[in-house]
């Protein structure tokens, strides 16, 4: 039988304002809806700007309130555009769908900017694990650009010079051939469709950890998109996918190392932002569903994702999505919405 699970989730200032919320307010309300864990994010890009402010509230709140937190560091965050590198070091030569790590002198900073994180939030204690990239194999942004795990494995190595939690490294999670092919650096891999052992982003962020480590899987089972038409339609996730995922975390056991589920879909995910509201790809209901097949997997930890948008719906008068989530956290089934 499954054990117990640890239910967590995610949070960006950043998807928080572009839904018209104040970050201070919805990070309370997440605090206060009993998550054991909430994975935050550093955003490079805005070091020098207010992120870093914003970063260093939400670490000291999390201290305050005995809230443990995963931080991931790197020049990939949580969230569209997906690299937040500032423009002093963006990729030169770097073509779209490439290996964006190639570039010596973004090695080099990212280097340092990871070293500068770790020396800055590692006496904090209310912090768990730290995530190094989000998604680093996988193809994504507006370039398509990935991370190579020669260089992974230098931030890895930095970061454990100084600090010695566990490391997660994630990977979006099996969904169908053809979304796999997309987020695939390979591209479409005929090893994979001939049952063959691929070199999948699942694989290879395993191969970067160590005993004790965390594989992160990022796991989304319906997914909105444009068709040949240009019209708006939904790829739903084989039958087989959480069967999957679960195959993963058997092998990272195997392995003595851990996994869990970084993000398991728990917002719509559509063509158009404009159809976030009337979506057509997920709802409230679809919440318990995943979370039940994940959970008969074995995963110990399982991620929401989708946070703000929750608390967007609620502000706006539909609790639905807030009381869905309650019904896994335990919190109050009457959401208090963040102002």
């Amino acid at each position: 039988m499954p054990g117990p699970v640890e239910v967590g989730t995610s949070f960006s200032p950043l998807r928080a304002a572009a839904l018209g919320l104040d970050y201070q307010a919805a990070f309370l309300r997440l605090e206060a809806m009993h998550f054991r864990v909430i994975r935050l994010s550093t955003y490079w890009d805005q070091a020098d700007l207010s992120a870093t402010d914003q970063l260093d509230w939400m670490m000291q709140e999390a201290n305050r309130a005995r809230q443990p937190v995963v931080l991931a560091i790197g020049m990939k965050g949580l969230g569209w555009p997906e690299f937040f590198i500032p423009p002093a070091y963006q990729p030169v030569g770097i073509g779209d769908g490439e290996d964006v790590s190639r570039d010596a002198q973004l090695r080099d900073a990212t280097l340092a900017f990871v070293r500068d994180m770790v020396d800055r939030y590692r006496l904090n204690p209310a912090l768990v694990a730290w995530q190094v990239e989000n998604e680093p194999f996988n193809r994504s942004g507006p370039h398509r650009w990935w991370i190579g795990r020669d260089f992974l494995l230098q931030e890895v190595a930095a970061l454990k010079q100084l600090d010695n939690r566990p490391v997660i490294v994630n990977a979006f999670g099996h969904f169908d051939m053809g979304m796999d092919a997309a987020s695939n650096r390979n591209g479409f891999d005929l090893r994979a469709l001939l049952g063959f052992d691929a070199d999948s982003a699942e694989r290879q962020s395993l191969s970067a950890l160590a005993p004790g480590d965390i594989l992160g899987l990022d796991t989304y089972t319906d997914i909105g998109y444009k068709n040949w038409l240009g019209l708006p339609a939904i790829s739903r996730a084989g039958s087989d996918w959480a069967d999957v995922i679960g195959r993963w975390r058997r092998t990272a056991s195997g392995q003595g190392k851990r996994a869990w589920v970084t993000e398991m879909q728990a917002e719509p995910w559509e063509a158009n932002r404009d159809d976030y509201l009337n979506a057509r790809s997920t709802g409230p209901q679809d919440i318990g569903r995943r979370f039940t097949a994940l959970r008969e997997q074995g995963f110990p930890v399982i991620l929401l994702w989708g946070s703000e948008y929750w608390l967007y719906r609620a502000q706006i008068g539909d609790p639905s999505w807030l009381v869905a989530v309650q019904k896994l956290t335990g919190a109050d089934a009457q959401p208090t919405p963040a102002s």
